[in-house]
């Protein structure tokens, strides 16, 4: 039985459900970017994920007595340039607490600045997927690694992909792989591999299943020095630390042995005998496409879900099993199915922290400092962004544990986890602070023009994207239609209106004559048309407050 397409009316209202779903927030340029397409093709430009990005940048230095210095840190990088193909180097100073607040920053900036696909969004998956810890692992160069090869894999093939993961240096450190030897085997990379990332809990393996995986993975190491010279970090395999003899699985595995191997290949051999045996079980496919669909359609899945959407979908993830895109196919299949745009589906999510925060900057029009003349400035504004997610309950790169965010798989709450009365606090005040207030960088940095910088929104700009923005009725539908999923009632708008826009004016001429003589001059003399760009920082600083601003 395949998936079901949806063939009903692709309009405004389905774009910017399919795009908040698969980017950080449906921006009036993204609508506009998407307008008069069909459903396939705006998908068809969301999968479109090859795309070359600047990595990221040394933007950091110690103080040299009063003044900022970059050859005290990581000497050998330029400022300004990338450290993420110079091995580490632990001199005075280590780095990589500066390298690994650049990947903060440089991530977050992706985020923020990402093109019109589900690339970024992908990528958030895989590290709620697959998380690695920063309180665990705090390397930047593994971070990286790792943040590239999830990259190069989000819509690729899942049994490539679990190959790669299992291999990586950044994964070997976080679940004690490199501490996985024949004479005292680490269950704890084995277990995940079967309890989170293939097969889900209960799926029907056993302990004695995991401690025969444990003894398979045995052998592989991580090395950031070779013959006394610092390299880039890599994986690899030492057949003295490996398990050489016959592995035996339980029932669950149709009682399979793999074969122990000896020799400088037996590790490559035995993970993928190990993953060939996992990858045999529908359990995989299930498990993958619950989450899947928790993560981009909704937490709880229903009866009806997982045999109607959810059973099919697996069918075409098995069926494409060999295919090197096998996971654009199904993610395909999900976001131009029938299910996807049901009414049930649509606003029926809380935001994550970051969908939140990044999709309100991304709608806010700032204009970021310059990624080479104020790179450390346009660093230093993506890194608060970083910490407002934190403090919002999301840190994207220190989840709470190797299972991820709650959010995705507690049931029966899910992404009403996101939301209690401390989290809702954070978030109001959060935004609040990015509409009213902005961004800015103070005197101390390095960079001259990376000084003193000050980013608000744009929103003259924003509201002139919605229309003829003379008429106070267009900026407040527009306003209402960027921020909210969910429609609010003619009277609310109207009433929103009358208050901040209008100041209690009846006439809507007030704002129309101040708007226009504003835009006409900025620098106006005129008090009323002074007025403008703070009557619409008020209204949306208190639209912004609304509970229709958290769903998507």
């Amino acid at each position: 039985m395949p998936v079901t397409p949806y063939t009903g009316t692709f309009g405004r209202e389905e774009l910017k459900h399919l795009l908040r779903r698969t980017m950080f927030g449906a921006t009036n340029e993204d609508l506009l970017a998407f307008s008069g397409q069909s459903l396939s093709q705006v998908v068809d430009a969301l999968l479109a994920v090859n795309i070359v990005q600047t990595p990221p940048l040394k933007n950091y230095w110690r103080l040299n007595g009063t003044t900022p210095d970059p050859s005290l840190v990581d000497p050998a990088i330029p400022f300004g340039t990338t450290w993420v193909n110079t091995p580490n180097i632990i001199g005075t100073v280590d780095a990589n607490v500066y390298r690994m607040a650049s990947f903060f920053s440089w991530r977050v900036g992706l985020m923020v600045t990402q093109p019109r696909t589900i690339l970024e969004k992908m990528v958030l998956f895989w590290t709620n997927h697959m998380p690695i810890q920063t309180s665990v692992v705090y390397n930047g160069l593994l971070f990286y690694g790792y943040d590239q090869m999830l990259r190069q894999h989000c819509l690729g093939n899942f049994r490539e992909m679990m190959y790669d993961v299992t291999v990586n240096p950044c994964m070997l450190d976080y679940l004690n792989g490199s501490a996985n030897v024949a004479s005292a085997p680490d269950e704890n990379y084995a277990r995940e591999l079967m309890e989170l990332f293939t097969l889900g809990e209960g799926s029907g393996y056993t302990e004695a299943d995991v401690q025969a995986a444990a003894r398979v993975l045995t052998g592989w190491d991580i090395r950031e020095v070779l013959n006394s010279v610092p390299i880039l970090p890599e994986a690899y395999f030492r057949p003295e630390n490996h398990d050489s003899g016959n592995k035996t699985f339980s029932g669950f595995f149709n009682n399979t042995v793999i074969p122990g191997q000896t020799g400088a290949n037996a590790g490559t051999t035995e993970v993928n005998a190990l993953l060939n045996m996992i990858f045999l079980k529908q359990e995989v496919s299930l498990f993958m496409c619950r989450e899947l669909y928790r993560f981009f359609v909704h937490g709880e899945i229903s009866a009806q879900a997982e045999s109607q959407f959810i059973v099919p979908l697996a069918e075409l993830f098995r069926a494409n099993a060999g295919a090197p895109d096998q996971m654009e196919t199904v993610m395909r299949a999900l976001l131009t199915s029938d299910h996807f745009f049901s009414a049930g589906i649509r606003t029926c999510m809380m935001m994550s922290p970051a969908d939140l925060i990044i999709g309100t900057t991304r709608k806010m029009k700032f204009d970021w400092p310059s990624e080479t003349t104020q790179v450390e400035g346009r660093y230093k504004m993506f890194q608060s962004l970083f910490y407002i997610c934190v403090n919002c309950f999301q840190n994207l790169f220190d989840p709470p544990s190797v299972a991820g965010w709650p959010a995705y798989f507690q049931t029966p709450q899910f992404d009403e986890l996101w939301l209690d009365s401390a989290a809702y606090a954070a978030r109001n005040s959060a935004v609040q602070g990015i509409i009213g207030q902005g961004f800015n960088t103070g005197p101390e940095f390095y960079q001259a023009a990376s000084r003193n910088l000050l980013r608000k929104p744009n929103l003259l700009a924003a509201v002139a994207e919605m229309g003829d923005a003379s008429d106070p009725n267009v900026v407040v539908a527009g306003c209402a239609d960027m921020l909210y999923a969910i429609p609010v009632s003619q009277g609310i708008l109207d009433t929103i209106k009358t208050n901040r826009l209008l100041l209690g004016q009846s006439n809507d001429t007030y704002w129309s004559d101040a708007y226009e003589i504003y835009v006409a001059d900025p620098n106006t003399t005129n008090q009323t048309a002074q007025m403008v760009p703070n009557l619409l920082t008020f209204m949306l600083l208190d639209m912004a407050k609304a509970g229709e601003t958290q769903v998507f």
